[in-house]
C-alpha cells in the first residue's frame, strides 16, 4: 500500500524531515498519520493492495478513506472483506470515498444516504463556505455529524462547510 508518509516513518513513531515538511503543507494531522500507521499494519501484508494509494483518512468515529477511483474495489476487497476487517479491527465504521477536487462530488459521496436538496456556496470576508441543504426530516439519518463533515472539508479542500435542514 502507499501512503503520503514513506514506509519508514509507517514503522516509526517519528517523521523523517521530507514526511515532516510534506505533511505540513498538506495540512495532515498527527492523528491521520497514525490511522495510516493502523491501516499498513492492518492491511500492509496482502498483495492485492500491493499498488493501491491511500491519500487521506480522516474520522474518529466515523472513518472516510480517500483513495483513487481504481482502488475503491481493490480496497473494499471480495464481498468487502478488508473494510469489513478494518472496521472490525478499528472499531468504527468505514466508508470508502474517491478523490475529488471538486467539493460538490465528495459532500455527495460522504452523505450517500441522505438527500441533498443544494449545495450553495457563499461569499464572505473570510472565504468561500458551502452550505449544504438537507431535508429536516433526514436530520436523524446522517452517515456522519456534521462537524466531523466541517473539519473534514476542512482538512482536505480549506473550505468551511454548514449543513442547514429545511
Amino acid at each position: 500500500m502507499k501512503f503520503p508518509v514513506c514506509q519508514v516513518c509507517l514503522k516509526n513513531e517519528i517523521l523523517c524531515n521530507g514526511c515532516a515538511e510534506k505533511m505540513g503543507q498538506a495540512e495532515i494531522k498527527i492523528d491521520e498519520i497514525n490511522m495510516f500507521r493502523q491501516l499498513n499494519k492492518i492491511l500492509g501484508s496482502q498483495k492485492s493492495l500491493e499498488n493501491v494509494e491511500i491519500r487521506r483518512a480522516v474520522g474518529k468515529r466515523n472513518l472516510i478513506v480517500v483513495t483513487r477511483k481504481d482502488d475503491i474495489s481493490k480496497l473494499v476487497g471480495k464481498d468487502g472483506s478488508n473494510v469489513k476487517k478494518l472496521a472490525k479491527e478499528l472499531e468504527v465504521p468505514i466508508r470508502i470515498v474517491v478523490e475529488s477536487d471538486d467539493i460538490k462530488n465528495f459532500v455527495t459521496e460522504v452523505l450517500f444516504t441522505v438527500p441533498i436538496m443544494g449545495i450553495n456556496i457563499l461569499y464572505t470576508p473570510e472565504g468561500i463556505m458551502y452550505r449544504v441543504r438537507v431535508p429536516l426530516s433526514h436530520r436523524t439519518k446522517l452517515p456522519i455529524s456534521s462537524e466531523i463533515l466541517a473539519s473534514m472539508s476542512r482538512s482536505l479542500f480549506n473550505v468551511d462547510i454548514d449543513i442547514i435542514f429545511e
